[in-house]
């Protein structure tokens, strides 16, 4: 079905009309959407060039000598490629020595380097840019990426109201695709939302790709693509706020067959419906996405898959796993917002899980509780069992205004024997932990339960921390449980619940072996 008939573009008039029916201020829509550009921004990969970067050389001998200009050729160039765009092309007036260098090192571009303000917004860049500014750094970017002969190593465009420059990026990505960029970050600045820009369908000839990022567009239709477009050396795809339909996401999967990591940020329409059929995928991960539904149809080499604030506008998110022999890392779920399916079971309260409703190779499980609320509690035993092998349960207690009384350590009991719990867990850390009478019973139960625990972390909600509060997690803890040579962690969250941001380099990161853990600090 076409883009229009199911998902038109975000112009200002609409998104005040939609704020409005959610009980929004509509003049708040400006700062979220600085908010919405700023996740996007630190979720991209930190550049290898930045206008904050030094160089520095041993201390004048007194001889005169110049000593840097005697490096070989294949260092001199990565020093260039380091520098911002700007300082990097001056080098060739340095000497005859230094002239032929910028055109020879692989060109490294971030546009903001090319504002008036010389790249002093590395980090995240002002949602308030002048458009004369923009206009000036589009002309910029068309000199550079003409003068320079490639090849193009990593290039960041994401300081332009692109909208105002179509030909120019037409133009831009032919650049690109000729000279064979492989590091490619293209975020367009819509304000106010008009996220019909769509891409131009050149970059799917850039066959060196093998990292892509984009930001605030609309997809191609791919139905009308030559039938040799494909992405054959991308192993790096991030979608952010990005337009695209579910059959146009299957189209990049199918012609992606070296992809390992697909991540999804600020996707609103359509709701997505994701089916993953990769030989090649290893990572997937969603924030802040709206998510109809995730199916693992065929992924033999799926390890990885988070879904980090995900919103949906249906009654719930439906996660079903198929093949997915590798998967060792999932969350977080949330019994309140996703449905879980293995193979032909819908998990429930009360599931009684058989073997081919079961995840064996999972051994790190993220998951959300309210346990206030009897619902979210009764859920918690079936999801274990779904995964009877984890060793490191991260349980993340919510807040809500809703509650349906406080669960002892008798509504635990009588839920066992949960395997995972007794026989393979060996680290539970307890996130935003507050104190409350439902959260001690469950860690009551699960100290006198887990059999192969070796750590306990309590990691108090920012503000939370308090002495009295420590001294009966301590007196559990002291009492009878299952290991006693198990130890405890009493720490609280540097960072305020809900406020942290999830981090796309750390969750892809697979020398990251818990990229769940918290972020701590120490408390007395």
């Amino acid at each position: 079905m076409a883009y229009h008939a199911q998902a038109p573009p975000i112009t200002l008039d609409r998104a005040r009309s939609i704020a409005c029916s959610y009980g929004k201020d509509p003049q708040e829509l400006e700062p979220q959407f600085g908010f919405v550009l700023a996740h996007i921004h630190h979720a991209l990969p930190a550049p290898p060039a930045a206008a904050a970067a030094h160089l520095s050389a041993l201390p004048d001998a007194g001889d005169g000598v110049d000593r840097i200009s005697t490096l070989p050729d294949a260092l001199l160039r990565d020093i260039v490629a380091r520098l911002p765009v700007k300082d990097a092309a001056r080098t060739a007036a340095l000497s005859r020595r230094w002239r032929p260098l910028w055109c020879a090192a692989p060109l490294v571009l971030l546009d903001n380097h090319l504002l008036p303000d010389g790249g002093a917004r590395d980090e995240i860049p002002n949602i308030y840019l002048e458009h004369a500014d923009s206009r000036a750094g589009a002309a910029a970017i068309s000199c550079v990426l003409a003068a320079h002969p490639g090849p193009f190593r990593w290039v960041r465009l994401a300081s332009c109201y692109m909208d105002e420059e179509r030909g120019q990026v037409a133009r831009w990505l032919q650049h690109l695709a000729v000279k064979g960029v492989q590091e490619l970050f293209l975020i367009n600045r819509p304000w106010p939302l008009a996220v019909d820009l769509p891409v131009p369908a050149a970059f799917f000839s850039m066959a060196a790709l093998t990292r892509l990022y984009l930001g605030f567009w609309r997809f191609p239709d791919t139905a009308g693509l030559p039938r040799g477009a494909a992405f054959p050396r991308l192993r790096d795809l991030g979608l952010y706020d990005v337009v695209i339909e579910d059959h146009d996401m299957d189209f990049v999967l199918a012609r992606s067959p070296v992809l390992e990591v697909l991540c999804f940020q600020s996707h609103m329409l359509p709701p997505l419906r994701l089916r993953l059929l990769s030989r090649s995928l290893r990572c997937v991960q969603m924030h802040a996405s709206n998510v109809e539904s995730i199916t693992v149809v065929d992924a033999p080499r799926l390890e990885r898959l988070f879904l980090w604030m995900v919103p949906t506008e249906a009654p719930c998110c439906r996660i079903k796993i198929g093949f997915a022999p590798a998967l060792r890392l999932l969350g977080r779920l949330d019994p309140a917002k996703h449905e879980v399916q293995v193979g032909k079971t819908i998990i429930k309260a009360g599931t009684v899980v058989n073997p081919r409703a079961m995840v064996p190779t999972v051994k790190i499980l993220d998951v959300n509780v309210r346990f206030v609320v009897r619902s979210d509690a009764k859920m918690q035993p079936s999801f274990l069992r779904c995964f009877p092998n984890i060793e490191t349960l991260h349980i993340h207690s919510q807040k809500t205004d809703e509650s349906s009384g406080r669960l002892s350590t008798k509504f635990w009991q009588e839920s066992a024997p949960i395997d995972c719990i007794q026989a393979h867990i060996t680290v539970l850390v307890f996130h935003d932990f507050r104190g409350e009478r439902s959260e001690l019973a469950f860690l009551k139960f699960f100290i006198e339960s887990a059999q192969m625990l070796k750590r306990l972390l309590i990691v108090f909600g920012k503000g939370c921390f308090s002495s009295m509060v420590t001294s009966k997690v301590k007196a559990l803890f002291a009492g009878k449980r299952a290991n006693r040579d198990s130890s405890l962690l009493v720490c609280e969250s540097a960072v305020a619940e809900g406020s942290c941001l999830w981090d796309f380099q750390r969750g892809s990161d697979f020398s990251c072996t818990d990229p769940f853990a918290p972020i701590e600090q120490s408390v007395s």
